[in-house]
């Protein structure tokens, strides 16, 4: 039997002292040298060609799955040179790593309702991303706030708690594409910083620097296509603290 999730508030509480002490080791990191590769687990910085191929690589996977089309505009604003992507330790079917994460947070408010959507993005080679885990989860609020954090189980939308999971494989002109069915995820904004850098945005959006906490486990997932068998991949994270956006929504 599974262990339950930790309830919301414990999810954030964690996660607001896991991802501020991840943020002084990253910052000690960032001063230590100027090299944007790994460095013994070390944060990388994303160089402007290793952003622009990650940034085409989501932008095709996202019409994939209906789910996952608003990234195809969202995911510029994380993905950018010099942006921050963390080591995570991933074990997955879906192929060895290492692996690197950034995270992508949006939260909406018109003042009488809310929701946040937190997504959880996983990719090997930076410099030529072929396998890719992308977690998205939503989260309803009670009357304006925007909530802090999820936790749920993919295909349960019973709480109102939405989590959707992808595993992708994009080889020259193919691409091979999974869907959780079962598992669970959980998530959590953690230390928010400055102003996005370079960011342009439209009335009523703005853009702040900002971890996000999350532990994922896909115990099983379908394939989109017949033509890829009926074989299912799994991904699972402990614990990661991730380097990221968080995109704030805000209208009358």
């Amino acid at each position: 039997m599974r262990a339950a999730l930790p309830p919301p508030e414990e999810v954030t509480m964690r996660a607001s002292l896991v991802c501020s002490l991840a943020a002084v080791t990253a910052l000690l990191a960032a001063c230590s040298g100027d090299s944007t590769g790994p460095v013994n687990g070390q944060p990388i910085h994303l160089t402007q060609a290793e952003a622009t191929a990650l940034d085409s690589q989501v932008t095709k996977l996202a019409p994939v799955f209906p789910e996952l089309a608003f990234l195809a505009d969202s995911v510029s604003v994380v993905l950018q040179a010099g942006a921050e992507a963390d080591p995570v330790a991933i074990t997955t079917d879906l192929g060895s790593g290492p692996f690197y994460a950034v995270g992508l947070q949006r939260a909406f408010s018109n003042g009488a309702t809310s929701f946040t959507t937190f997504d959880f993005i996983a990719f090997n080679d930076p410099a030529n991303p072929t396998d890719f885990i992308i977690v998205d989860g939503y989260a309803p609020g009670d009357g304006p706030t925007t909530p802090q954090s999820a936790s749920g189980s993919f295909g349960d939308a019973s709480s109102g708690i939405v989590f959707t999971g992808h595993l992708f494989h994009v080889s020259d002109n193919s691409l091979l594409a999974w869907r959780a069915t079962a598992g669970t995820a959980s998530m959590a904004t953690g230390t928010t910083g400055g102003d996005c850098v370079a960011f342009q945005g439209t009335a009523g959006v703005t853009c702040t620097q900002a971890a996000m906490q999350a532990s994922i486990d896909i115990t099983e997932s379908e394939p989109q296509s017949v033509a890829q068998g009926g074989e299912s991949l799994s991904a699972s994270l402990s614990s990661a603290c991730v380097a990221g956006v968080l995109l704030n929504f805000g209208f009358p």
